[in-house]
């Protein structure tokens, strides 16, 4: 049966490194098979107030594959709540570049570095 992953990405004004858990726990990979879907979520803070600008999903092989991308793509769109299905086996990795704009229209740019995701291996 299918599996769904909620991957958080947390992040702080200021600070352009953002940070990432599933469920709420901070893990280091992603063990997924092909089939599962993994769901983002960006918790954007209170204070001061910002709004989710634009969001892209950057995906590629950490070993050689068969495939350019677990995702069948290597750049992908994201927004609030986008799923994305795995859809290819081995040991991948992705990062996200993302930004934000505040109340007076300042943009803010953020980036996650590599999770790693290993499909099909257990």
């Amino acid at each position: 049966m299918a599996s769904n992953y909620n991957i958080t990405i947390q992040f702080n004004p200021g600070n352009p490194m953002a940070t990432w858990s599933i469920d709420d726990k901070i893990e280091a990979l992603i063990n997924a098979q092909v089939g599962d879907t993994l769901t983002f979520g960006f918790r954007i803070p209170d204070s001061p107030a910002v709004e989710l600008s634009s969001a892209m999903l950057f995906a590629g092989p950490r070993k050689p594959a068969e495939a350019i991308s677990p995702f069948n793509q290597t750049q992908i769109p994201l927004v609030q709540g986008s799923k994305v299905k795995v859809q290819n086996e081995g040991f991948y990795g992705f990062s996200i570049a993302f930004s934000t704009t505040d109340k007076q229209g300042v943009s803010n740019f953020y980036f996650l570095p590599d999770p790693e995701l290993d499909v099909g291996s257990t």
